[in-house]
């Protein structure tokens, strides 16, 4: 590839030629001199006369030798190049840049193409020579070339990139891996395909992803070895559940060996049992055993088994350990429930299968105000719980049905009136008939996150600066008026309004003059309007405005002039005054179009106005092209007194 690309550094090749034609004039002239005195009988002149002639021929048979071997140099490179463009497995086009005199920007045409490039871009022989590359490629895609092409040419180094050929089909793209080569008079593009690379690399990442999710989200814990004599003994594989029985994040165990992170009688134990596999290569089991971790002692029931290679040997040990610890302690925790249940903050209530009520705890008498002898034997619907019914608790019957534990909001209404959010989870005992012998419920006070919960809300659809409704609302609004407008068949229109000069505001005054100037807009916008119109604030100096009932499209006219006018009002701020002036797309709503097309109209019209000049709107018609219908003064930022 090195020699490749110095060939094509190098150019085309080419015949070195002499820079004058007098020396082979001169030449041509000493051998008629020598020859006209070579004739004469006079020994005197005959002699220099067969001297200048011999002198001449010989320069001239070297002349011939030395453009004999410039002619087989040529050939052989000549040769190189026709292999390396008719030969080689990539695409290569030569490329010649050019100016345009009406455009700045340099065009480039090709010039040399192989069979290659032509296949690649889907033409016949020879129909690449003399086209321009920016009728091969996507606009997009050109400008990105057309930059790393620059680069090259300011560099004088080779640049490689690479991209994709839009297609409609995302999984049918065509990615191209470019080398750009300058060249004395241009450069050399050389391109591969790299589609089927990318999807078999993807299509691997994938199943990687995919092995390695299943495997963490096992619930016992997976672990392997490796016994290569390279690797002999290091840590190949190491799940979650593994992570969390021997309390060793992956990141430490991975690619180390036994004896470098785990106990010394854990090391010589597992080296133990790998033994066992090795010798006696199946499925291996080893119950309760002991790990000392971090965390305490782990009692775990252990699987082994080999991992074989292509080559039919062990390559690795693969370990599954479920761990039954919880099952030796469960003992202890039922002697810990009842105490468990007498200290939580939680509200503990267990009712019989008629959902009376059997025993509370203390959190639950502290929270409601009652005593124990007002509450058992009592129903619970009675004491202000809500019923074990679909009508109170939607699902709660398929799910205690199921055996399955409930869990929602719901209320509670204490002793002296007051009634809270609770959540609530609801299960069952039942007898080995399957029969619900009790009803357990959970509960814990939540009316302060609901509180919470609820301002959240207001303040998530709200901009916090200006008070205005946020992109979040705008969009929901936005759905909400347009289905009023299909249904009253009554006009919609959206204006888009970019603060023009609010940049210099911050950079000048400091950003509390900016967010003065911005809840100053808002308060313009909203006089501008009615009050059953729509002003948001989509972020930054970005403002929208949904007009319901707007009217004709004069009227629309009258609206956008009314808030460039009062939006380009002098802005006080701290006895100083700064304008900013708007620019306005405003687009009409068409019955079927959706959200994004009718915002996107709107923004582009107010792009329109800003190139346009500033300081005015835009309506965007149905079809056709943005057009201009209005501008006011140039923006400006003003300042009482000298500005320095």
């Amino acid at each position: 590839m090195y020699s490749f690309i110095n060939s094509m550094i190098m150019g085309p090749p080419t015949l070195n030629r002499s820079p004058s034609v007098s020396a082979p004039l001169l030449s041509a002239v000493i051998l008629g001199v020598g020859l006209a005195l070579s004739y004469p009988q006079d020994p005197s002149v005959r002699l220099p006369g067969l001297i200048l002639t011999g002198a001449a021929g010989l320069w001239l048979w070297l002349q011939n030798r030395k453009l004999r071997g410039d002619a087989a140099r040529m050939s052989d490179a000549q040769s190189l190049w026709d292999a390396l463009m008719l030969g080689g497995q990539d695409a290569i086009t030569v490329l010649t840049s050019h100016n345009d005199r009406t455009d700045r920007t340099p065009s480039y045409e090709i010039t040399h193409a192989n069979i290659q490039a032509h296949a690649l871009f889907g033409q016949t022989s020879g129909a690449l020579i003399g086209r321009s590359l920016l009728d091969l490629l996507p606009e997009t895609l050109y400008a990105h070339l057309h930059q790393q092409l620059r680069e090259a040419a300011q560099t004088r180094q080779p640049q490689v990139t690479e991209h994709a050929l839009p297609h409609s089909d995302a999984h049918t793209a065509l990615w191209l891996h470019h080398q750009i080569i300058p060249l004395p008079h241009g450069f050399a593009l050389i391109s591969r395909d790299t589609t089927q690379a990318r999807r078999s690399i993807e299509a691997v990442r994938e199943k990687e992803a995919f092995y390695c999710t299943l495997i963490d989200c096992l619930p016992m814990a997976v672990f392997a070895r490796s016994t290569r004599p390279s690797t002999a003994g290091e840590y190949v594989l190491w799940n979650k559940a593994a992570e969390q029985v021997m309390q060793l994040p992956a990141q430490i165990i991975l690619g180390q060996k036994a004896n470098q992170s785990l106990p010394p009688e854990v090391t010589k134990q597992g080296d133990e049992q790998d033994l066992c596999v090795l010798r006696e290569p199946g499925i291996h089991r080893f119950p309760n055993l002991i790990y000392r971790t971090l965390g305490g002692d782990r009692v775990v029931d252990l699987i082994k088994v080999p991992v074989y290679g292509v080559d039919g040997e062990v390559d690795h040990i693969l370990s599954i350990a479920n761990d039954v610890t919880d099952q030796k302690t469960a003992a202890e925790q039922l002697k810990l429930a009842s105490r468990v249940i007498e200290e939580t903050g939680d509200a503990v209530v267990v009712s019989d299968a008629v959902d009376r009520i059997v025993m509370v705890n203390p959190a639950f008498l502290n929270l409601t105000g009652m005593s124990p002898s007002e509450v058992v034997g009592r129903s619970a619907e009675l004491l202000g719980m809500s019923p074990l019914r679909e009508s109170h608790l939607v699902g709660v019957n398929h799910a205690l049905g199921m055996g399955r534990r409930w869990s929602g909001e719901s209320t509670q209404v204490c002793q002296d009136g007051r009634s809270l959010d609770i959540w609530l989870s609801v299960s069952t005992l039942r007898n080995g008939l399957e029969k619900i012998t009790q009803h357990i419920r959970v509960f814990s006070d939540i009316s302060v996150l609901k509180t919470q919960q609820r301002e959240l809300i207001e303040q998530a659809s709200h901009d916090s600066l200006t008070g205005l409704p946020n992109r979040r609302a705008f969009g929901e609004r936005l759905a909400q008026a347009m289905a009023r407008s299909r249904r009253n068949q009554q006009e919609l229109a959206v204006l888009f309004v970019d603060l023009d000069g609010f940049k210099a505001v911050n950079d000048r005054y400091g950003h509390a003059a900016g967010d003065a100037v911005l809840t100053e807009v808002a308060k313009r916008l909203l006089h501008c309007v009615r009050l059953t119109d729509c002003v948001c604030r989509l972020g930054g100096d970005e403002f929208t405005v949904i007009l319901e009932g707007v009217g004709p499209e004069p009227e629309l006219v009258r609206i956008c002039q009314r808030i460039l006018d009062s939006v380009s009002k002098p802005h006080v701020f701290e006895q100083e005054q700064v304008i900013v002036s708007p620019s306005i797309g405003a687009a009409m709503y068409d019955t079927g179009e959706t959200p994004e097309a009718l915002c996107h109209r709107a923004d582009e019209s107010m792009y329109a106005a800003k190139h346009a000049g500033k300081a005015g709107f835009v309506l965007s018609p149905s079809v056709g092209r943005p057009r201009r219908i209005d501008t006011a003064p140039p923006v400006q930022m003003l300042k009482q007194g000298p500005i320095g």
